[in-house]
């Protein structure tokens, strides 16, 4: 999966766990200081991601960086099964 791609589903995601008003965030806005994300959306985005990269995500140590941004997500997440 591409990155457009995954922005792409992941907007889709977030207007359906937790509809907003006004414009999609960019691949740097601060998910969870921007109000895109709160605590209930961040079960359904781990799901979201496990089912993209198939295995369970260790959600243990400095993990939760790599919820920040959309950008940081994909870079921890997807970026190697892209291959680039």
């Amino acid at each position: 999966m591409t990155r457009e791609q995954f922005y792409e589903k992941f907007i889709a995601l977030l207007q359906e766990i937790k509809p907003y008003d006004g414009a999609d965030p960019r691949p740097t806005s601060r998910l969870w200081e921007e109000g895109y994300v709160d605590s209930l959306a961040l079960l359904d985005i781990v799901a979201f991601l496990e089912d993209l990269v198939g295995y369970e995500i260790d959600l243990g140590g400095d993990a939760i960086t790599n919820f920040y941004t959309m950008q940081a997500m994909y870079d921890g997440y997807l970026q190697a099964q892209d291959g680039a």
